[in-house]
């Protein structure tokens, strides 16, 4: 074997030994060649690819974003980068599909020499990063989220709050802010334990979530203490959703050991952006105040 065909052969082989695939595109997005890509548990078998264009296989959004990267490639000479997600079935003209739902891919895209396909073309090499993708979300989630009830976080909560009044004021739009606070969660853990403590903190959690839905957002500030934001909502129909929350606390039951059951009960404390010199922190302040100002008194709800 001639020495020159002896390099090609052992390139060609290192090259279809590699688990990610490398696809060979010309400056109009049309696949000329694919090599590799032999993990067959990530990608579905893209031969029948080879001689028609990103715009003949893949959304049109999509199409345009990658040829427009293969022609940076080449103008400049240098190497591209960028990730996508992408499924067998986003992609028509394959042979087989193997992977259902969306996957992620770093492509990483080198130009090629005019001469080797007689055309101007890039290499693309993509890589498949979608563990890394799920292990990044689920690190950004850690960060935002509750680890017990799922709700937002204090320090996430507090700063979605602060980006909530400055937008309210900033468009002149109402907002109120409406905190609760569990009247009997220390006696639940002290008599019967923090299992049975969690059980009640993802009851109440759980009956916030049913009545907040979508008007807004619920953080956990502490063991059992919980706020919520609801943009474009006067405080008169926050002290309305407030109450239906706390009714929805006590209507549920918790169970303790040897069949004894008991239910929460609550006080909280609403109020609304009422002025220019009104900020997160003066919000917050407030929706105490009201708490504490529930002390000695039958109502466990009121506005400030």
């Amino acid at each position: 074997m001639p020495e020159q065909a002896k390099i090609s052969s052992h390139i060609e082989a290192i090259a279809n030994a590699m688990p990610d695939p490398i696809f060979v595109m010309s400056k109009t997005g049309v696949y000329l060649d694919i090599i590799g890509g032999k993990d067959r548990a990530l990608y579905a078998d893209g031969e029948s690819l080879i001689g028609k264009s990103y715009t003949d296989v893949l959304p049109e959004k999509m199409a345009e974003r990658f040829t427009k990267t293969v022609q940076k490639a080449i103008k400049t000479g240098r190497l591209q980068e960028l990730e996508y997600q992408l499924a067998d079935s986003d992609v028509n003209g394959i042979d087989s599909q193997t992977t259902q739902d969306g996957q992620w891919y770093e492509a990483r895209v080198y130009p090629l020499d005019a001469s080797i396909y007689n055309t101007p073309a890039v290499v693309w090499l993509a890589i498949n990063i979608t563990s890394r993708k799920h292990m990044e979300e689920q690190i950004e989630h850690m960060s935002s989220n509750d680890p017990l009830t799922d709700l937002y976080n204090r320090d996430y909560f507090l700063g979605l709050v602060e980006e909530e009044v400055n937008r309210a004021r900033l468009n002149n739009r109402p907002l109120s802010l409406a905190k609760i606070n569990l009247d009997c969660f220390k006696r639940i853990t002290d008599a019967y334990g923090h299992e049975a403590g969690d059980r009640a903190i993802l009851t109440a959690a759980h009956a916030i979530q049913n009545v907040i839905g979508d008007l807004g957002y619920i953080g956990r500030l502490s063991c059992d203490q919980f706020m919520f934001v609801l943009p474009e909502v006067k405080a008169v129909d926050a002290f309305r959703i407030t109450k239906l929350a706390q009714e929805s606390i006590t209507s549920q039951t918790i169970r303790l050991e040897d069949g004894e059951t008991t239910c929460l009960t609550s006080h909280a404390g609403v109020t609304e952006l009422r002025n220019e010199a009104d900020d997160s922190q003066v919000l917050f302040k407030r929706t105490n105040q009201a708490i504490q100002a529930l002390e000695g008194t039958r109502e466990t709800t009121k506005t400030m």
